[in-house]
């Protein structure tokens, strides 16, 4: 069984953490544990054991307990265990420094290291975090590439993390453009959420009316206002009131989400009262599609896998957007943003693709940002998402000073390319001119989100010239390995439980990510030694 939970309602002995009746939140406990799995020495992706865990919604407390044990009773001196965390996606890691591929993008995650002896264990917490999924890899260090001989007793680890979590069952609901009393104690936190459309541009969450009994300092706030979860690398805003109020502003917020508020008192043996609103801005939304789904059915018709005489796969359309099929319906002046539509096609394990309903060409301006929009459910999250973005410059010839700049992001679309301004999970920017007519982006083990690509035309001055219209091709897919490993190497399907991921073993001295890092490759002659001597390579 792939997981064991223990759920229960747990009304804590405190009763001011447990009463919904007297304004405060009720609290459960869940617990869930994963079988232990023994540990091998890194090498590769393969020899990493990769473990997952699903936190719901407002949660607000996490501790994980990381175990390591022995298997044998004989001497084998201290080993030091690494175990990695992410959210969203399997953690990509580098515990031997490789060389990743060229215009493969990657962030670091948290890391631990554990030192064992005989039986080591170590816990880790973490306040409101993301919910989701969330992925723990270990391994042990670095394969020193000697042999064990068959039948001497060998040293072997194994590895059992364990989650508990405290979730808050009936957290108020902070509603739009309404005020809301609530209390903070330096012990007891005033736990909200807000739900956020899509299409909201910016987000504010505001603090007003602070009081903290009799006294000179009782409309002195001495609050905390944090807005979102924790996601280790992305934390949430965090502003320090103080005075009678204060504000805290997210710009780009994620859509169709909903956002935690935590508000902590700093006054020792005190309880803040305060009152909190929400408002949020829509900048820009795209014109409706209606009602009818005519249209959509025959954009299916002529994307049919037998009709491209492409492999087939199943298919679904984001039809949230809309699409213009003619220049002249691209210039409409009440359009702040065209949207794509965009099909998506699941081509076979770990490999989808994204085709623009309307054909490859994306038309691109210098007025308006064009949109399109690519979910990436959980089980593509163990490949690699693609970007190749090129420039049409068939028809139109763009100026030495023009360029199409380009935002891939997840969660919301960047809008404003041509403003520089906070987003808060980041976006991975490209750009393409007639100089350089093609750029690349690929992102190993993406995160499971939606994720947003915003083009547009920029020139050098806000004029740019007889050239109003320019084309791009967005090619999007996820493919299981980045190039297929390349030359030197071969991709390989993983499986933890009922989740698939993939990665690349390299041969011949290879090694990386995608078995492009040649530092210690073997010459052919070497190659040939070792295959006539057995050895291994």
């Amino acid at each position: 069984m792939e997981v064991c939970f223990l759920r229960g309602l747990l009304f804590v002995a405190l009763t001011a953490w447990t009463l919904a009746d007297d304004g405060q939140v009720t609290y459960a406990s869940e617990l869930a544990s994963k079988p232990a799995q023994k540990l091998s020495k890194y090498g590769w992706y393969g020899n990493v054991r990769l473990q997952r865990f699903h936190i719901l919604e407002e949660t607000a407390i996490a501790r994980w307990l990381f175990t390591v044990t022995k298997g044998h009773n004989f001497h084998c001196g201290q080993h030091n265990v690494t175990i990695h965390i992410r959210w969203g996606a399997p953690p990509v890691i580098n515990p031997i420094g490789s060389i990743f591929p060229n215009a493969t993008l990657w962030s670091p995650c948290l890391s631990l290291t554990l030192l064992v002896t005989s039986h080591s264990s170590t816990t880790f917490n973490l306040s409101n975090p993301a919910p989701g999924d969330w992925y723990i890899a270990a391994h042990l260090p670095e394969d020193d590439g000697r042999i064990e001989q068959k039948g001497f007793p060998s040293c072997s680890y194994f590895f059992q993390p364990q989650l508990s979590i405290r979730r808050a069952v009936d957290t108020p609901i902070l509603q739009e453009g309404t005020f809301l009393q609530q209390t903070a104690t330096p012990d007891q936190p005033a736990l909200l959420k807000l739900y956020v459309p899509e299409f909201v541009s910016s987000l504010s969450v505001s603090v007003a009316d602070c009081a903290s009994g009799e006294g000179a300092d009782s409309g002195n706030c001495s609050l905390v206002l944090r807005l979102g979860s924790s996601s280790l690398q992305q934390g949430p805003v965090t502003v320090n009131c103080s005075g009678t109020g204060c504000s805290a502003v997210i710009s780009n917020p994620p859509w169709d989400t909903w956002l935690r508020v935590v508000v902590e008192s700093n006054q020792d043996n005190r309880t803040v009262t305060f009152n909190i609103i929400s408002n949020y801005t829509v900048g820009c939304k795209p014109k409706s599609v209606g009602l009818k789904a005519d249209d959509d059915i025959n954009k299916l018709r002529g994307n049919s896998s037998y009709t491209n005489t492409t492999s087939a796969g199943n298919s679904s359309l984001v039809t949230d957007t809309v699409a213009f099929n003619e220049p002249a319906l691209l210039l409409l002046p009440s359009a702040c943003v065209w949207s794509i539509p965009v099909l998506y096609e699941e081509v076979a394990v770990l490999s989808l693709r994204f085709t623009p309903v309307n054909g490859p060409n994306v038309s691109v301006t210098d007025t308006h940002p064009t949109l399109l929009t690519y979910p990436l459910h959980t089980q593509a999250t163990g490949g690699t998402l693609n970007l190749q973005l090129t420039l049409n410059t068939t028809n139109i010839t763009l100026g030495n000073s023009s360029s199409v700049v380009a935002c891939l992001s997840p969660w919301a679309p960047v809008l404003s390319l041509n403003h520089s301004q906070p987003y808060l999970f980041g976006g991975y920017g490209l750009q393409v001119n007639a100089s350089v007519p093609k750029a690349v982006v690929r992102l190993p083990f993406p995160q499971s989100t939606t994720w947003y690509l915003t083009l547009q035309l920029t020139c050098n001055g806000s004029d740019c010239g007889n050239t109003s219209v320019v084309y791009v091709v967005p090619e999007v897919f996820v493919s299981a390995c980045v190039e297929d490993s390349g030359t030197y190497g071969e991709c390989r399907l993983l499986r933890s439980y009922s989740y698939l991921y993939s990665a690349c073993v390299c041969k011949a001295g290879w090694n990386g990510w995608g078995c492009t890092d040649d530092s210690a490759a073997q010459s052919y002659r070497r190659q040939l030694t070792a295959t006539l001597l057995l050895t291994p390579q």
